[in-house]
């Protein structure tokens, strides 16, 4: 899963994330969220409290990170570029 923030250009979504594929998915980041929010919507937790109490009570970290979490360990790629989310 790719997650972005809404000041995110096509050109640097195909820098960070390219070859873009039809199929790929990118949910954008909204201004309050933290690390949480990433989790449930990735599908690893089936809460934002669920993965709050499970560790993820923590910012989204700035510029481009690649995660591998979970029983199936997911891929989950963030990319981050402002300081004000």
């Amino acid at each position: 899963m790719n997650f972005i923030d809404k000041n995110t250009t096509d050109s640097d979504k195909e820098l960070f994330f390219g070859p873009i594929e039809p199929d790929d998915t990118f949910i954008t980041i909204e201004d309050h969220w933290i690390m949480a929010h990433v989790m449930h919507k990735a599908g690893i937790f089936p809460s934002v409290s669920q993965a709050r109490k499970n560790g993820w009570n923590k910012p989204i970290p700035k510029g481009f990170n690649h995660l591998m979490v979970g029983k199936l360990r997911r891929n989950i790629f963030i990319f981050i570029e402002k300081e004000n989310i």
